[in-house]
């Protein structure tokens, strides 16, 4: 409560107990806080209920251990009060206490979620795992947050900026908690769940960026390939005739994972997981389940008519004569056209039973 006398404002201190065995609530009660039960286990679900419950318009959150000096929230304050809606705190731009962040935390598993959370979201933010932070109420509702367990505290930073909020970050001390005993955390573990969150809400980085690369490379090669052939086989010798089944490999693969990425995208955008990015506005822009049936079907014939025309023009003669190598080259892509074309129609209907909901 100092820190709001400090302050001048009409606050409150709201400590969100989640099943506690010590002497947390009454402590917490006799010193003035305002106790709430949240009966659903997890980091998460306990902030959220806190959140829900917290009657003022600003949040400031931080782990209940001493690891984080509630005497401190000033700047916290002051970004809010400065028009900010969602503040995250740098303990890297602060102090950290001898032994309050394991070297593994502070030296490589931190940075790494940091770099690749603005890589992906483009938050511009120091310390993705600072638990001390700050938000609206409004922020908070605006975000529509679901994770319950340590994934929640990537989903508010993800949440923040696919909502376009405005962040900030303040320099933020660490303190050596004082539990007592080991923490739930588990430097592995959670680091993949915090990351495994980031690649769910990224399908443009988890899908669309190697489904691209992928097929890119594989019509490419088979391009060349056929275009090596029609010339002659002693150009790119080091390409032998078997790999353009390589590269029709990589095609279809890229082909499968971008189809999948736009079905990510929709479903995401239905669930209320995404705030319409490029690849939503592209979907509500162009996306028919008719269009997508007719460009499957298109593919699909096309394939067809390179089977057809390979024993018409061996046997009759009636259409151009190929060498045996262009005629592999064709068959090749053949089989690519006919694969894809039925993977675009599924595919469009699979997209379709997200995007209906959100037309």
């Amino acid at each position: 409560m100092t820190a709001i006398n400090k302050l001048k404002i009409d606050g409150e201190v709201l400590v969100a107990d989640n099943g506690s065995s010590d002497n947390t609530v009454k402590i917490a009660e006799q010193t003035g806080a305002r106790v709430i039960h949240v009966a659903q286990k997890g980091y998460g679900s306990v902030l959220m209920g806190g959140f829900k419950a917290a009657k003022g318009a600003f949040l400031i959150m931080g782990d209940a251990d001493d690891s984080y000096n509630f005497e401190e929230i000033a700047p916290f304050y002051h970004k809010l009060k400065a028009g900010y809606t969602f503040v995250m705190g740098n303990r890297f731009k602060g102090t950290i206490e001898k032994g309050a962040n394991p070297f593994l935390h502070r030296y490589l598993g931190t940075p790494v979620l940091t770099a690749l959370m603005n890589i992906f979201f483009k938050t511009g933010i120091g310390d993705v795992n600072c638990g001390m932070r700050g938000l609206t109420k409004q922020a908070f509702y605006k975000m529509r947050l679901r994770a319950t367990g340590m994934e929640f505290a990537t989903e508010m930073i993800v949440k923040a900026s696919l909502r376009k909020l405005k962040i900030s970050e303040v320099p933020c001390n660490l303190y050596k908690d004082k539990r007592g005993r080991k923490p739930h955390l588990n430097a592995w573990r959670d680091g993949w769940r915090h990351l495994r969150f980031m690649l769910l809400f990224t399908p443009t980085w988890t899908y669309i960026a190697p489904g691209s690369s992928l097929s890119m490379l594989g019509i490419l090669g088979m391009l060349t390939i056929t275009f090596r052939d029609a010339l002659g086989a002693h150009y790119l010798s080091f390409l032998s005739q078997k790999h353009i089944f390589s590269f029709m490999t990589l095609f279809l693969l890229g082909a499968q994972i971008l189809g999948l990425g736009l079905a990510a995208h929709a479903f995401s955008f239905s669930k209320y997981f995404d705030y319409a990015s490029r690849s939503v506005k592209f979907l509500q822009r162009h996306f028919r389940l008719e269009r997508g049936i007719i460009a499957g079907a298109i593919s699909f014939l096309s394939g067809i008519s390179i089977f057809s025309y390979l024993p018409i023009s061996y046997y009759w003669r009636i259409l151009p004569f190929l060498t045996d190598t262009l005629r592999l080259d064709l068959a090749a892509f053949g089989i690519a056209f006919i694969i894809l074309g039925v993977q675009t129609i599924y595919t469009s209907f699979l997209i379709s039973l997200f995007y209906l909901k959100v037309k």
